[in-house]
């Protein structure tokens, strides 16, 4: 039987699969951070498995912030479901890795694409087209302003 880790655990296991230093002092390549996200994937925590939603992983990506101030954000946001003792939802535990980028007006909108552990897609279909979305292609054109890997109870 495979150890499940808590939640309060995923960013240190995030960080550690991945080789991330805190605070986050370098960005790392897309190859890197997909690397890790496809391992993380693997490490299995102690959320309900009642509902397949309980554990999940998003690929995401837009443009957030009032001109002037915008920036373009893409992230893989590890999601758990946290249920009291009568299985009712209480919160959600998010870890978040993020780049973020200056504003482009090739890149607008809002792009979601979700996985989730016990769901009828296999994780290897999901992470192969989310690997070979276009907007990868962006860190060639200009680098990212900065990276972040956060954890937080929304």
């Amino acid at each position: 039987m495979t150890r499940r880790l808590p939640i309060e655990a995923a960013e240190a296991a995030f960080r550690d699969l991945g080789g991330f230093a805190a605070p986050d002092s370098t960005v790392p390549p897309p190859a890197r951070l997909l690397d890790a996200v496809r391992r993380f994937a693997a490490v299995e925590f102690e959320v309900s498995t009642e509902l397949p939603e309980q554990d999940g992983l998003l690929f995401q990506y837009a443009t957030v912030g009032a001109t002037g101030d915008a920036a373009f954000v893409l992230s893989v946001v590890r999601q758990f479901e946290v249920v009291d003792a009568d299985g009712d939802h209480e919160e959600y535990v998010q870890l978040h890795a993020e780049y973020r980028f200056g504003p482009d007006p090739e890149w607008t909108g809002h792009h979601e694409d979700w996985w989730f552990r016990g769901g009828p897609e296999p994780f290897d279909d999901w992470f192969a087209r989310i690997s070979a979305h276009p907007v990868w292609g962006r860190f060639t054109h200009s680098p990212p302003t900065g990276f972040e890997i956060s954890q937080e109870t929304v």
